[in-house]
């Protein structure tokens, strides 16, 4: 027998071989939403993802016409896909050193809404403006 009968033959694992699994997840996710209004995230820098599993993600999900970005301490990137209720969201550092990316199943992301005491600080400051400007300040 030659050593190269030896060597155990395995099939290579697909090269996009996480991104299936977690577009059922999602497909779930997206009923819980619907049901009873569940959110879902998925910490993508958690996962062992391959630039196939990635670029499967990306084509399956699509673009969507919603993109924001929140500067705070950084950065943060949130992109609607082109599946209404599944949003790609991506935090960096203040060097633009990516921190979290995750995918979130809900109706809108968590650090979109203005928090009540963002809302009441704002509502102050546009009244002094309107103050200002009544009494002929700028």
């Amino acid at each position: 027998m030659k050593m190269l009968d030896t060597i155990p033959i395995r099939p290579a694992p697909s090269p996009a071989a996480n991104a299936p699994a977690l577009l059922r997840e999602i497909a779930a996710a997206l009923d819980a939403l619907l049901l009873s209004g569940r959110r879902h995230c998925i910490d993508l820098g958690s996962l062992p993802l391959s630039t196939a599993d990635r670029d499967l993600l990306r084509e399956t999900l699509g673009t969507g016409e919603i993109r924001m970005e929140l500067v705070a301490l950084g950065s943060s990137r949130i992109e609607e896909t082109g599946v209404p209720g599944v949003w790609w969201v991506r935090h960096s550092s203040e060097d633009g050193i990516l921190l979290t990316e995750s995918l979130e199943i809900c109706h809108v992301p968590e650090i979109v809404p203005a928090d009540t005491t963002d809302i009441a600080n704002g509502l102050q400051r546009l009244r002094q403006a309107l103050a200002l400007r009544a009494s002929g300040g700028h």
